[in-house]
């Protein structure tokens, strides 16, 4: 598109229409292959717009005199609301026909929607360009990254497997393969009784072997990054997941399958300090990472870290990560590099020079991508010393944590013990790091305010075998422990005896628990719903005056005692709320049952069992001539109804005896409100509540 050449056309004025030339308008004329769109506001030239016919190319040119990449939409239209088309915005005939003819489209009708979606064809042509341009770059880039060389297979087989070979049982004829030298012996050959998972030799090339007989092939996984140089603008960071295998007739093979590659760039020319690609479906991309992977701990190769970072802006990792590749220490390389902190490279290199092994590790997991080794965790970055690095000022703690290659549990017992100047054996480190107890864990609990951590370590042992049979482990069972004692709390316990704190039989105290809290529970609640309810009764009965005296008047009529249940008639409105609350469901909590009482269209009584008079049962909605209308249980069900049906029409019966002239004449215009309410359901389709309402219902027979 020629821009300069575009400048030069003069704008077309619009035709004069209705002799008016207020309003917005749009005039076409044509450049070249370009069709040129300006557009006048009453009369004044305020935007243009160029296509080329041909491509679909577009731009567009303001009165300030700058050019923009806005399609005829945006360029054309202010509202993000409006839409662009020949009505709202006219052209006259013959610049439309002009336009029509040049715009090689057939469809749709309107001329803006022409030009639109040949620009839409131009605009996606040019994305998918742009993204062939992109995948042609990095697969270039990726072309251009070595593949590992036998050096690198050599090496990470030694440090993954070492000299681990197995001997492999041939389950046909009895023999043994060996992975080693690949060849096939008997046992009798071998002179040693073949043990799973016992030792013997090779008799045929005497490498000590593993004895395997249940599974046909082993494989071990661990983690390998390599860094070296790519090119005079990139070093690169490179992972892979190294699979080991050991298989029947088979030697022992390495394979490697790289993950990720993070390319280190090499002075100031980008904006990013890296790129990372991910391996996806076979190809790499750094648009995203819809697989989830992971950079996790492993080796790093000693050779190339030099050239691979030196000029970006982790080269001040190089000396350290030589150090701790030649000694074959594991670590998260990728989120080390990510605080580049001096004082940080310092402390890894303390715990890489001490030996640190386990520690180092799991520290580098710590590390955070965006905010690198917080303040929060175990050791201090600033440190000085070893001593300052671990807060520990006890030296022989700091050699016990090296001989014993602990990690950041270990670590954190120890400066605890420290601290409070306390013995700790290694057993009982063992343990708590066997069951994943950290000593933050045990410092905030209950447990701790009574007993010591090799106390609670036998206790819990004991309650594992003795409570739980060994079915549980460790950690689930102090979760258990701390649990009671919270609720030992709550419920006002004397924490200070021993019967209570550390009670012999924990499952069953820790059961007993849950049962007095439920009860300590429901009992508040009950007090609460007790309340609530006497408020809403209140309002209730300030809203409908005269319930109690209609309640009183219809008790003598309604209630009524069987073998095994009883009905009856509540004292106030601050009954029914609470029966609701209690059975929840919605008597209690709607006015339309208050107000059905006093109008003695039904009334509210209350099902009990005989033995428990006092524990809500069921909720009955009954019409003064003993039809019942409403039977609803806990959360609206029917408990034992088959049970409960006999004994309510028993109660009909009762009733109708009972029932004087008013009664009669009550009963009668219920059964019509029945009927209308019925209706009224049945016009608003409401299906569900009719249903109900109909299975419901038991008249008097």
């Amino acid at each position: 598109m020629r821009r300069k050449q575009i400048e030069k056309v003069q704008p077309k004025a619009p035709d004069r229409m209705g002799g008016r030339t207020l309003g917005r308008r749009v005039t076409a004329q044509l450049s070249g292959r370009c069709l040129v769109l300006d557009l006048w506001a009453d009369g004044t030239w305020i935007h243009r717009h160029v296509t080329d016919t041909e491509t679909g190319e577009y731009a567009s040119y303001g009165m300030d005199g700058q050019w923009t990449a806005e399609n005829l939409a945006n360029a054309f239209v202010n509202d993000i609301w409006s839409l662009l088309s020949e009505e709202g915005l006219p052209i006259s005939k013959g610049d439309r026909e002009l336009a029509l003819g040049a715009i090689k489209v057939d469809w749709p009708s309107d001329l803006y929607e022409r030009v639109a979606s040949l620009e839409r064809e131009y605009a996606r042509g040019r994305r998918d360009r742009k993204e062939q341009r992109r995948v042609q770059r990095i697969r270039e880039l990726m072309e251009s990254v070595p593949s590992p060389g036998k050096a690198v297979y050599d090496w990470i087989e030694e440090k993954a497997a070492g000299g681990l070979h197995y001997a492999i049982w041939e389950k046909g004829p009895g023999d043994f393969s060996c992975t080693s030298c690949g060849g096939i012996f008997t046992e009798a050959e071998a002179g040693a009784r073949m043990k799973h998972r016992g030792e013997a030799a090779c008799p045929l090339c005497g490498q000590l072997l593993r004895v395997e007989k249940r599974r046909r092939g082993i494989r071990l996984e661990t983690r390998l990054t390599l860094v070296h140089g790519l090119d005079g603008k990139r070093g690169i960071q490179r992972h892979f997941v190294v699979s080991v295998y050991w298989e029947r007739g088979l030697f022992r093979t390495v394979r490697l399958h790289e993950t990720i590659r993070c390319m280190l760039h090499k002075g100031p020319w980008s904006r990013h300090l890296c790129d990372i690609y991910y391996m996806q479906a076979g190809e790499w991309d750094n648009k995203g990472n819809p697989c989830n992977l992971r950079w996790r701990p492993g080796y790093l190769y000693p050779e190339g870290i030099q050239e691979g970072l030196e000029g970006t802006a982790y080269q001040g990792w190089a000396d350290v990560f030589r150090y701790m590749a030649s000694m074959g220490m594991r670590a998260n390389y990728d989120r080390l590099l990510a605080d580049r902190r001096e004082e940080f490279i310092g402390m890894v290199e303390y715990l890489a020079k001490g030996r640190f092994r386990r520690l180092l590790e799991e520290t580098s997991e710590q590390v955070d991508f965006d905010h690198g080794y917080g303040s929060y965790n175990a050791l201090d970055v600033f440190g000085e010393d070893i001593c300052e690095v671990m807060y520990i000022w006890d030296m022989q703690k700091i050699i016990r944590l090296r001989q014993e290659d602990g990690g950041v549990n270990m670590l954190e017992w120890l400066q605890w013990a420290d601290a409070e100047k306390k013995r700790i054996g290694s057993d009982v480190l063992a343990w708590y790091g066997r069951n994943g107890i950290s000593n933050g864990q045990y410092g905030s609990s209950r447990a701790s305010r009574r007993l010591s951590p090799e106390q609670l370590m036998h206790y819990i042992e004991r309650q594992v075998k003795e409570s739980y049979g060994g079915k549980r482990k460790a950690g689930s069972v102090f979760e258990t422990y701390e649990d009671y004692l919270s609720m030992s709390e709550r419920l006002g316990k004397d924490m200070s005896d021993a019967m209570v704190y550390r009670p012999r039989e924990l499952k069953r105290r820790h059961g007993e628990a849950v049962e007095e809290h439920s009860r300590h529970m429901e009992a508040e609640r009950a007090r609460k719903d007790a309340e609530q309810a006497r408020k809403d009764a209140e309002r209730m009965e300030e809203k409908y005056p005269g319930s109690g005296a209609v309640l009183a008047q219809i008790r003598p009529k309604y209630e009524y005692e069987g073998e095994r249940f009883r009905i009856m008639v509540p004292g106030s409105f601050c009954d029914i709320v609470l029966e609701g609350m209690a059975l929840h469901h919605c008597v209690g909590g709607t006015e339309r049952y208050f107000d059905r009482i006093l109008q003695h269209e039904t009334y509210i009584c209350f099902l009990r069992r005989t033995e428990e008079p006092d524990r809500p049962f069921y909720t009955i909605e009954v019409e003064p001539g003993g039809t019942i209308r409403q039977h609803r249980g806990m959360y609206d069900g029917e408990p034992d109804i088959e049970e409960v049906k006999p004994f309510l029409r028993e109660w009909q019966k009762e009733i109708r005896k009972r029932m004087k002239e008013e009664d009669h004449e009550h009963a009668r215009l219920s059964a019509v409100k029945r009927e209308q309410n019925m209706e009224e359901l049945r016009q608003k389709n409401n299906t569900r509540v009719l249903e109900a309402l109909m299975e419901d219902l038991m008249e008097v027979v």
